[in-house]
């Protein structure tokens, strides 16, 4: 059973009093058929105390199995025939099978003739480097490579780092020079040390500004040296380089640079034809489920030729249509319990994963499209399975509760009738269990003074925060222990009248169902969503 936690508006009201109305429409019938019976029957009143429980709300939609992914599958070289399909509708297949292929004689030619070119390219590449001196390029290169290690040992030059380490400590020493200057100043000045020992101090704090001084120069000459030493090791690197490439761009080194260029070029049309060749064969892209193929071997391909997606996955999702009413209370990350006709004995799980913003509606209902993920390990659900689901809102636990038949409404409040006197009510009820064998006189009789007893309930307000089919969580308006009447089962004769200003007939209601009539024919009761 799904469950639906009560919200603050109408539309509680109205899903509440819709199951009410349900409930009152088919016990009319019954009612309808005893109005012409001449027995009276009893009355009965059941008290109950309000307990502490779990409360769970929940959120009931429909929805539909769908795959997480689908996707239509071409060849986009679209002009050769089809020589092989390996696969048919409805086969499984894994990522990176091969589906189908083209005619791909020619691609095979053009991807030799594209290889050869290259090979040529390449020995032409070799015979312009052997014109260059090879002691030549070494000899350059070792200059570039020592120019190199300078300007790296330039970089991470450690004479900057300790000239300010120094002058941090030289700043240091003069801030506690400065202290004791202080200190000594203020005990001569009181007579406590003698000039010498005065003079000791400002000569201490003097050397202390000396020192300080000393060390900004010593750290902005070091800096300056630095600076000096990376840029004659940067124009030596520079150099170096320099040298190396007007080597290079002699007649013999631009010979190299045009067979470089020609590799390179061969290079790429080696690759593009490789792509062309591959491009001819059609692959699945993820693992999954082919549901149609547009074409047959000999033919062209159409646009798209195969469509599959992953509707055997074990991860797939189901799209649900929740009311406006509900909407608001669900969330992303919710759990959610699915079931399907298909599979009476079985509850899948899952999650909400996307709440669609904009609504739909149809035939005067709006409702808001919620996108799901459902545990498929088992691979028994399949696309288009009409489903029921239950998203799980929250629980409350160790709450007020009380069952939901004795749940009223009153001047458009919610309450309860409370138990007047609750020794006599309960007397009242035994005593209607040791009448059921008496004459129907004494049957009459002791109905009447058990509605008598029922109408001294008295009707108290309440506030309820999660309610489902079974249960109302009470967060006021009652304590825990007091006896509510739960329900009034009452049968009259023909010519006799409700409480509650029912149709007589209505106490043949089972118990817990939200019997009509109110107590002291003031009482309306309130109903649950339908699940």
């Amino acid at each position: 059973m799904s469950e639906v936690r009560k919200g603050k508006g109408k539309t509680k009201k109205i899903v509440i009093f819709s199951l009410a109305g349900l409930l009152l429409c088919g016990s009319g019938v019954y009612a309808y058929e005893k109005m012409t019976a001449t027995q009276t029957a009893s009355a009965v009143v059941q008290l109950r105390k309000v307990e502490r429980g779990d409360v769970t709300e929940s959120v009931s939609a429909s929805g539909t199995v769908q795959a997480s992914k689908k996707v239509t599958l071409s060849f986009s070289e679209s002009t050769q025939n089809i020589t092989s399909i390996k696969v048919k509708i409805g086969d499984q297949v894994k990522a990176g099978q091969i589906l189908a292929t083209l005619n791909d004689a020619d691609a095979k030619i053009q991807l030799k003739n594209a290889e050869a070119n290259l090979l040529t390219a390449q020995a032409k590449l070799s015979e312009a480097k052997e014109s260059v001196s090879a002691d030549q390029l070494k000899i350059l290169q070792a200059s570039v490579n020592k120019a190199k290690a300078s300007l790296e040992t330039a970089k991470n030059s450690y004479d900057d780092k300790k000239a300010y380490n120094q002058q941090v400590q030289a700043k240091a020493d003069l801030d506690q020079a400065k202290k004791t200057f202080s200190s000594q100043q203020s005990l001569f000045e009181a007579g406590v040390i003698s000039q010498s020992e005065f003079d000791q101090a400002k000569s201490n704090l003097d050397q202390a500004q000396m020192d300080y001084e000393n060390a900004i120069l010593q750290y902005n000459q070091t800096v300056g040296q630095t600076k000096n030493s990376l840029e004659q090791a940067q124009a030596s690197y520079d150099t170096a380089v320099a040298q190396m490439n007007e080597a290079k761009a002699s007649a013999e080194g631009s010979a190299i640079l045009s067979a470089t260029a020609d590799v390179e070029k061969a290079k790429a049309e080696v690759e593009q034809q490789k792509l062309a060749l591959a491009n001819l064969t059609l692959r699945a892209p993820m693992d999954g489920v082919i549901l149609s193929i547009d074409g047959h071997e000999g033919e062209v391909p159409n646009k798209p030729f195969i469509t599959m997606d992953n509707s055997h996955a074990a991860d797939l999702e189901v799209m649900a249509q929740v009311n406006e009413s509900d909407i608001g209370k669900v969330k992303v990350g919710q759990n959610v319990k699915i079931t399907t006709s298909t599979y009476t004995d079985k509850e899948f799980r899952g999650q909400v994963r996307l709440i669609y913003p904009e609504a739909s509606t149809d035939s005067g209902v709006t409702t808001y499209s919620v996108l799901l993920s459902v545990n498929n390990s088992e691979r028994l659900l399949k696309s288009g399975m009409s489903t029921n689901v239950t998203i799980e809102i929250g629980t409350h636990k160790n709450v007020l509760v009380i069952p939901t038949a004795a749940l009223k409404s009153q001047n458009g409040k919610d309450g309860v009738f409370v138990a007047n006197g609750q020794g006599e009510a309960q007397d009242q009820a035994q005593g209607q269990a040791q009448g059921q064998g008496q004459a129907q006189g004494q049957a009459s009789g002791q109905g009447q003074n058990q509605a008598q007893g029922a109408s001294a309930g008295r009707f108290v307000p309440i506030t309820i925060g999660y309610y489902n089919s079974r249960v109302v969580e009470v967060t006021s308006g009652l304590k825990e222990g007091d006896q509510i009447i739960i329900s009034m089962a009452n049968r009259s004769t023909q010519t006799g009248t409700n409480g509650g200003g029912m149709m007589p007939g209505m106490g043949g209601m089972p118990p817990g169902m939200g019997a009509g009539g109110g107590f002291g024919g003031t009482g309306q009761t309130r109903g649950t969503r339908g699940n």
